[in-house]
């Protein structure tokens, strides 16, 4: 509790720098922040004893003990704040002066998006294995970049702005030439390393199957095409080029149905999608839904992208989540998954996930994903996801880079980041040696639990009427029988500060946005 404890206080205290004020009209937000506070201590105290499950394999499980820990973190975010003056700057590049040293003849892994799991977990996975992290992120208090894992953070442009970005990358690799390992961590990046994959190669060190492969499974008009090529089954899907192709598809839809971006590439406001329930408001919602745009970047790559698509909707999709996550290398022989089931979401309906558990591998989907990866040529890290309905495993998603739950496979013997950082500086035996371990690996039943999102939405939702409190219930007893095989992406006993930082961040975005908090996690909207 120590690490949370000077954290918490000084973002709830009303003379903090972007602390909360109370006043008589706000009493009852305030009330429900104080609740909120009080659920999610409670909550991490209880789990700050859970033993980390173990996430090395084979000999790399022995390196943690060599890596080197970084100078402790400042308690509080003023001193946080306090720190990031005292930073060297050179050009575009602000990075802390006590860097972490590399382990000799082994380049740093760069990563971005610092406020994603998939790239927390990824430091973890790296650093436990002895090989130094960099951060890159536009802001300063992002998770992962608090983790003691983290030996360097550099502040770069954001990657809604790809022009300014990719003019910082370039910048960083001319200064440090192949002493990175860069992998994307989000379908912006994945895609423009893609498309300037030419000039990155100078640099950096690269695992990239090329754009057309890239583009072809984050454009979901692509994905359509190439999944039905393989044999693989889609939801019902329209890509309406006007007026007349929505009218038609209002006759032949069976409603409800949604409006779903084409990607999520540099996408204004990363909407999963629209319902819409009747044929008479398909027009109007679309032109609305159409209004939300892309970066002039991706337009200009591909003008088509502007328009969104319609696809059926499977009220199964809010519980019934399957998914297959795993690697494969350019040949498409090494090919190694785990397979698991989302069985919590928030927004229930279209919503990031919460909760999984363990599932079998499906033999006929994976070789579908297999099939597909070899028409595409991709190789590398994926996670991808299918609607179970009561007939079929629908397809619906394809990430080709790291993904929020990949702690929860790391866990269960898979160590992703490793296999692409092995593939990237082109050592096969690594790579093999890995694979062969993750190949032998017997799993326990493990399940995968966001803690701090799942105490918010039981407490919240239940005090709201939003979730019935016998469902309640229910999850509570399910924690209780997984805790001993529980992975949760922020908690680790071993590394406390990402969740602070991340209790930090719940708490100001909060305050900051009321409305949006209370309709996510409290109206389950």
């Amino acid at each position: 509790m120590a690490g949370w404890a000077g954290i918490l206080p000084a973002v709830l205290s009303p003379g903090a720098r972007g602390g909360f004020r109370a006043n008589a009209r706000d009493a009852p937000l305030e009330r429900m922040k104080r609740h909120i506070l009080s659920l999610l201590t409670a909550g991490l105290a209880a789990s700050s004893a859970m033993s980390a499950p173990n996430p090395g394999t084979g000999a790399a499980t022995n390196a943690a003990a060599s890596v080197r820990r970084t100078p402790p973190r400042p308690r509080r975010l003023e001193e946080a704040e306090e720190l990031e003056t005292h930073q060297v700057e050179s050009e575009d590049v602000m990075v802390e002066a006590a860097a972490r040293a590399r382990v000799e003849g082994r380049p740093s892994a760069l990563l971005f998006s610092a406020s994603f799991y998939g790239t927390l977990a990824a430091a973890r996975c790296f650093g436990r294995n002895g090989i130094a992290v960099t951060v890159a992120d536009p802001g300063r208090l992002g998770p992962a970049s608090w983790s003691r894992f983290v030996g360097r953070r550099v502040q770069c442009p954001p990657e809604s702005q790809p022009e300014a970005f990719m003019d910082w990358l370039l910048d960083f690799g001319r200064q440090e030439p192949f002493q990175h390992v860069l992998y994307p961590t989000s379908d912006e990046l994945a895609w423009l390393v893609s498309v300037h994959a030419a000039e990155l190669k100078r640099y950096f060190h690269l695992y990239d199957p090329g754009v057309a492969a890239v583009y072809g499974l984050l454009n979901k008009r692509k994905l359509f095409e190439a999944g039905q090529e393989v044999g693989l089954k889609l939801p019902r899907t329209w890509f309406p080029e006007s007026e007349e192709d929505l009218e038609a598809i209002s006759r032949e839809a069976r409603f409800p149905v949604l409006i779903k971006p084409t990607t999520q590439i540099l996408y204004s406001t990363h909407r999963k999608g629209l319902p819409v329930a009747e044929p008479s408001q398909l027009v109007e919602e679309y032109r609305a839904f159409a209004r939300d745009g892309y970066a002039p970047m991706l337009v200009k790559f591909d003008p088509a992208v502007a328009r969104p698509m319609v696809q059926e909707f499977h009220p199964e999709a809010a519980q019934g989540i399957y998914s297959l996550s795993g690697f494969v290398d350019e040949t498409g022989e090494l090919f190694e998954v785990r397979g698991a089931m989302k069985v919590l979401q928030r927004p229930r309906r279209l919503g990031v996930g919460v909760c999984f558990e363990s599932a079998p591998v499906r033999d006929d989907l994976a070789e579908g994903l297999q099939r597909l990866c070899k028409r595409l040529g991709y190789h590398g890290v994926f996670e991808v996801e299918f609607i179970q309905t009561k007939d079929d495993f629908l397809l619906i998603d394809f990430n080709p880079r790291y993904y929020g739950q990949m702690g929860f496979d790391i866990a269960r013997g898979l160590p992703l980041p490793l296999l692409a950082y092995h593939a990237a500086v082109g050592d096969q035996l690594s790579l093999q040696r890995e694979v062969e371990h993750a190949r032998a690996w017997k799993g326990r039943g493990e399940v995968f639990c966001n803690r701090i999102a799942l105490e918010m939405l039981l407490n919240l939702q239940r005090l709201s009427g939003a979730l019935p409190v016998e469902e309640a219930r229910q999850w509570r007893r399910w924690l209780g029988q997984n805790r001993e095989v529980a992975v949760d992406p922020l908690i680790d006993a071993d590394d406390l500060m990402p969740t602070a930082v991340e209790l930090a961040q719940i708490l100001y975005g909060s305050a900051r946005h009321p409305r949006a908090f209370v309709r996510m996690m409290v109206l389950n909207r």
